[in-house]
């Protein structure tokens, strides 16, 4: 019986949308299934989920919970990382304090001051979980879902031999997106309200649809898109004369234009790792007239998710058990069964692509089997497209160095080589406003000057 650990296992939406997926593959109906979170009554709230879906579908899993991770993760085959360490509360700093300073994220959780210091407060875990990692499971692989994603894979490396893998569903999302674009397969909305969020767990890539891609996280390009055998390139590159499409990812076609290529990130999120769309306020709602506030989209997220949970559990709405775009159950079932599947993955670069530096994190397509990850390679990316690239992988390895050896400096030098903060802010602002948020968030950053555990 294969076991799976889920670190972080009392984000009930999370959690719910992981084992819809893993239940319904045939393979896994036997899996030992280790639900470990420090909040007992959340936990309490998600095994009492998790086990009324087991027997919703009749599935004689063996579900259990535990606080002590390293308890949890004893012979573990599988582990998942979905921590988010000091919550809406740590979020909301590294949005409100950069704001004061000119630098308006639409997210912060990837590049940007608040990538950084999301990066500083989830690295000690991750870091954790390896330890125990490699003293009670060392054959396990781990697979992060939380971010900023490449930059904790890139720390798990540096420390760890553990195979360790960042998942994410953009790139998913952007090939369906960009299907309905093209028009050969249906239209799929950027997700701005709690419903088009769930409708995204479950886009699809039309079978018809080829594509090659490869870059980093969140900043990913599509290079080569065939639809039934026949060369898509041309008609992508048309895509911003459509006001439709236009309307909906004008960030997007922008840098399309620009830049000759379509990226895997949605429109929001993209202006917050390139210097071009929020040098002011006026150059936010010209390019962004919807924003998405993606922190404010969270709680009425969360909202909608307590209420169906509620529901759930009172017997009066049944589980929908099917699988979503998560790539964690894909990886778990064809390690279990033997079927392979491809997926999208985050892992070390070792010349998967040539013209990005060999030690950062890179997306790319993976094939996985009984034997396990097998990452592809893609070669060299378009030479702008890894140039682009790059400028965010610098930010990743200075906070990767300042995170594992507690320098301020290093992380002083990320957030001034950041593409958005470098547009809008001077050195010396930079500064001040590295000091205000390591400052607000020392309780989260153990190790470093001024801070507390």
């Amino acid at each position: 019986m294969a076991k799976l650990t889920i670190i972080g296992a009392g984000s009930v939406m999370f959690t719910k949308q992981i084992l819809a997926s893993i239940f319904s593959f045939p393979a896994l109906r036997d899996l030992h299934i280790v639900l470990e979170d420090l909040e007992p009554e959340a936990l309490k709230t998600t095994h009492r989920l998790a086990v009324a879906m087991a027997e919703q579908e009749g599935i004689p899993a063996r579900i259990s919970m535990e606080t002590e991770q390293r308890t949890a993760l004893k012979g573990a085959d599988f582990v998942i990382c979905a921590v988010q360490v000091g919550g809406l509360e740590a979020w909301k700093l590294d949005r409100d304090i950069p704001k004061k300073y000119g630098v308006d994220q639409e997210v912060g959780d990837t590049l940007g001051p608040g990538g950084i210091f999301r990066g500083l407060r989830h690295i000690p875990v991750i870091l954790d979980i390896l330890r125990d990692m490699e003293e009670v499971c060392p054959d396990a692989v781990l697979m992060n879902y939380s971010n900023p994603l490449a930059a904790l894979v890139w720390a798990a490396n540096a420390v760890s031999n553990i195979s360790t893998v960042g998942l994410c569903y953009g790139v998913t999302y952007t090939i369906a997106q960009l299907a309905g674009y093209l028009g050969v397969g249906p239209w799929v909305d950027h997700p701005y309200t709690p419903e088009l969020w769930d409708d995204l767990l479950h886009v699809a890539i039309p079978e018809d649809v080829t594509v090659r891609y490869g870059g980093i996280n969140h900043l990913c390009w599509i290079l080569d898109v065939q639809f039934q055998g026949r060369d898509m390139r041309e008609q992508i590159a048309r895509l911003p004369e459509s006001a439709k499409v236009y309307a909906a990812d004008g960030v997007r076609c922008e840098m399309l234009k620009a830049f000759g290529y379509w990226c895997t990130e949605n429109h929001w999120h993209m202006t917050d790792y390139v210097p071009y769309f929020r040098k002011n306020p006026a150059m936010i709602d010209r390019f962004l007239p919807r924003r998405w506030n993606l922190m404010e989209l969270a709680e009425e997220v969360r909202i909608k998710s307590d209420r169906e949970i509620a529901d759930h559990l009172a017997g009066t709405r049944p589980f929908p058990v099917r699988r979503n775009a998560l790539n964690a159950p894909k990886i778990i079932n064809a390690m279990v069964s033997g079927e392979p599947v491809r997926i999208n993955g985050n892992v070390g670069n070792k010349n998967l692509i040539g013209n990005l530096p060999g030690a950062c994190v890179v997306e790319v397509p993976v094939m996985v089997d009984g034997d396990g990850l097998h990452p592809q390679a893609v070669g060299a990316l378009p030479t702008q497209c890894a140039a682009l690239c790059r400028t965010n992988v610098n930010v990743q390895e200075l906070l990767v160095q300042g995170a594992l050896t507690h320098d301020r400096e290093a992380i002083k030098h990320a957030m001034m080589l950041d593409p958005l903060t470098a547009a809008v802010c001077t050195l010396d602002q930079i500064s001040a406003m590295t000091d205000e948020l390591f400052a607000a968030q020392s309780a989260w950053l153990p190790g470093f000057s001024g801070s507390r555990k």
